[in-house]
């Protein structure tokens, strides 16, 4: 409640307690919080049939006074922007590997692949005291916030596919911004002939899961930050959300999205045809 306080008062919309179904372990779940920014001043300039960037901010909250919380430095895997977190009318149309956030939004720099963005692959818990006996996130809390985050995310994205396949005039490219929000000590470990841990407020855990989308496997990031952390990256996500949107809005690339909709949509007729 407190997390969704701080959304509330940077005026997003905030759903909590969203429950869906775990289709790994056939049980009902609940995530904590769909959040959606404010778009009313960015979108005053699009009209019905453009093209506009729809962010999603999805937050998982986890606290913990036993036990800390250490992620491992890594090398990113991918250098580019990645599709596991986006979906849009190319996407659902031409396959996963045809979306609009592939063609246009690859080199806009998200946060993720700044220069100066921690990026962990692996994590420990580590006890730091027993006076939380009663604790019930307990030792498992990182991989239950991972997972949950990811599961449903991919749970959005597979309703979302229904939608865009019953409405072929969409514009919108809907993208998630998952997050774990941690209130306890989070460190950041590092090793060259010696480990070296530090304390940190934000690392980017950097995850493989199947996505519903693509039938693969797909890389996805999600933000780790401490609690005190959170107004810093959501500053950080609203200016990426209007840049992108700013971009988007020019003439030269509402048409070029429309080209190449319309190139790829012929196409596809002719290949149906054809058959």
């Amino acid at each position: 409640m407190e997390i969704s306080s701080i959304l509330r008062n940077r005026c997003y919309d905030v759903t909590n307690g969203i429950y869906f179904f775990d289709e790994d372990e056939k049980k009902a779940r609940e995530f904590d919080i769909e959040a959606i920014p404010s778009l009313d001043a960015i979108l005053s300039r699009f009209e019905s049939d453009m093209w506009f960037f729809s962010p999603f901010v999805l937050i998982e909250c986890k606290k913990s006074r036993a036990y800390s919380w250490v992620f491992f430095n890594s090398e990113p895997v991918n250098l580019f922007f990645d599709i596991g977190h986006s979906i849009d009318i190319l996407t659902e149309k031409f396959g996963y590997d045809k979306s609009i956030c592939y063609e246009i939004l690859c080199n806009k720099g998200l946060h993720y692949h700044r220069d100066d963005a921690n990026f962990a692959s692996a994590y420990q818990q580590i006890k730091v005291g027993d006076g939380a006996r009663n604790e019930q996130d307990g030792k498992d809390s990182i991989l239950d916030a991972v997972s949950k985050v990811t599961k449903f995310t991919n749970h959005r994205f597979r309703h979302l596919k229904r939608f865009f396949a019953e409405d072929p005039i969409r514009r919108d490219v809907i993208f998630h911004f998952p997050i774990v929000v941690f209130d306890g000590d989070l460190y950041e470990a590092s090793f060259d002939k010696t480990l070296e841990l530090k304390e940190c407020r934000h690392i980017i855990y950097e995850t493989r899961y199947v996505s519903d989308l693509s039938g693969s496997l797909e890389i996805m990031y999600i933000d780790v930050i401490r609690k005190d952390a959170l107004e810093g990256i959501l500053s950080v996500i609203e200016r990426e959300i209007i840049s992108i949107n700013e971009d988007l809005s020019k003439p030269e690339i509402q048409k070029q999205l429309s080209e190449i909709f319309k190139e790829r949509n012929t196409q596809k007729q002719r290949g149906n045809a054809t058959a």
